[in-house]
C-alpha cells in the first residue's frame, strides 16, 4: 500500500506522510509486492503512462525473489502465527506474511500502515 502511494498523478496525504522516511531510503520490494501492483495494474486496465510509472518504482528498486532464507522465514512466520493466534496467520493476509517474511529474512524495516504487522516477534516495523 505505501509503495502504491507513489503511483498516483496527485501526491496522496499517505505519499505526503511517508515522503520523508521513504523518499531518502532505497525500496526493497518483495516479490509479492511486484505482483500485487503489476495485477491491481492489469485488472483496473491502467494506460501506459501509469503502468510505465509503476514499472520505472519496481525498477528503481531491489526485488526480493523468493529465496531459500524468505521461505524458511515464512514457514516459522506461519507457524508462530498460527500457534499463537496472531491475525497475520489468516487465510487472506498470504501476500502479506510473504512481505513479512523478505524483511524478517532480511533483517530489514517494514514500512506499514496495516496494523496486521503489529506485535510479530522480530518484525521491525517503521513508521512516518
Amino acid at each position: 500500500m505505501i509503495a502504491s502511494a507513489w503511483l498516483g498523478q496527485n501526491r496522496s496525504a499517505r505519499r505526503s506522510r511517508w515522503a520523508p522516511v521513504l523518499e531518502q531510503s532505497s525500496w526493497i520490494l518483495p516479490f509479492t509486492v511486484v505482483a500485487e501492483m503489476r495485477f491491481g495494474a492489469a485488472i483496473a486496465g491502467w494506460g501506459s503512462r501509469r503502468t510505465s510509472s509503476m514499472e520505472r518504482i519496481i525498477g528503481g528498486s531491489q526485488m526480493v525473489p523468493p529465496l531459500q532464507e524468505v521461505i524458511t522465514a515464512y514457514v516459522d512466520l506461519r507457524s508462530w502465527c498460527v500457534r499463537s493466534g496472531h491475525g497475520l496467520g489468516g487465510r487472506t493476509h498470504e501476500a502479506d506474511r510473504w512481505v513479512a517474511a523478505v524483511a524478517l529474512a532480511g533483517h530489514l524495516p517494514l514500512a506499514s500502515d496495516d496494523g496486521i504487522f503489529e506485535n510479530v516477534d522480530g518484525l521491525q516495523l517503521v513508521q512516518p
